[in-house]
């Protein structure tokens, strides 16, 4: 598919240090490696991150399907879609501290409707807006904002910008700034790609959706989560089978993407759909869904050290 082309690269610090809160007192830059580290690239340049074995969250899953984990940047509180009540839907849950337990998940007011879909949460890293897919009139990506966290979420508007004629958008990532959003794009004659677009201020207006370049797979794409000032990214693909986690890098937001790589195992697991990443601000936790409990459940994985 040569006809998908480059846009803007989101903007996310290039420093990310993990957190002693996760990893005691160990420190290191996320996906970056020491001279004469990992396999391959030039010394300093990012590496494909590996994780520890995922573990279920199980305050969140239940027995039906649990995907598109979201979280706000101090890891209190987290978005996901749920089919528990028969209908896809988005769910939330708040916790006390980081490593506390979930509190009782529920349906999130004032965004579900009865008579359509609702899934792909994006929180913002302040908890103030939502942007997710939606298959009410006119289908496509919503947004919600609130004053507070405390506060209930307002009436969602429909992101005209984030339409593509012809084509269904979904997944997106919005990045800190508000000024970068990641997306699928399905054609309904082709299988789904990652777009990106951009605006100068959060009140603008979002340019058009591009394709990312350097992310085409013999498969489809989707769930991107976009890091390190746009030079990596985490998304699903499923080039090599039903569903895995693959990670790019390029050397600059100007780049296109180097070859997509997928995540070691445990993360992946053959024959199982691992999808929908979503990456603490520190780099130290990788929160996904996978089919590995017969279920789409969501798992939490720590950062391996290097």
């Amino acid at each position: 598919m040569s006809w998908r082309f480059q846009g803007s690269a989101a903007a996310w610090g290039l420093w990310l240090a993990l957190g002693s809160a996760a990893c005691g007192d160990q420190r290191f830059v996320i996906g970056m490696f020491a001279a004469g580290q990992g396999g391959g690239g030039a010394a300093g340049a990012p590496e494909r991150p590996r994780f520890e074995a995922p573990t279920a969250v199980a305050e969140l899953n239940s027995s039906e399907r649990e995907e598109d984990p979201t979280l706000t940047d101090d890891l209190l509180e987290i978005y996901f879609m749920s089919n528990r009540e028969g209908n896809r839907d988005i769910w939330t849950s708040r916790r006390a501290g980081v490593g506390s337990p979930w509190d009782p998940p529920h349906a999130v007011e004032n965004i579900n409707l009865a008579e359509s879909t609702e899934d792909t949460p994006s929180v913002s890293g302040d908890g103030l807006r939502i942007w997710f897919y939606s298959t009410r009139e006119p289908e496509g990506i919503w947004l919600a904002e609130r004053a507070s966290r405390d506060d209930p979420w307002g009436t969602p508007a429909h992101v005209d910008a984030l339409a593509v004629e012809g084509a269904t958008v979904i997944g997106p990532h919005v990045d800190p700034s508000g000024l970068h959003v990641v997306t699928g794009v399905t054609p309904a004659d082709a299988e789904t790609y990652l777009a990106i677009a951009s605006r100068e201020r959060p009140e603008d207006d979002w340019s058009a959706l591009v394709p990312l370049a350097g992310l085409d797979g013999p498969g489809d794409e989707g769930g991107p989560f976009l890091f390190d000032d746009g030079k990596q990214i985490l998304f699903r693909s499923s080039r090599a089978g039903g569903g895995d986690l693959f990670w790019a890098r390029r050397a600059s937001a100007e780049a296109a993407f180097e070859e997509a790589a997928p995540l070691e195992e445990p993360v992946n697991l053959p024959g199982e759909r691992d999808t929908d990443p979503h990456l603490s601000p520190d780099g130290s936790v990788l929160y996904f869904a996978s089919t590995r409990t017969s279920v789409a459940d969501i798992y939490e994985a720590r950062r391996a050290a290097p």
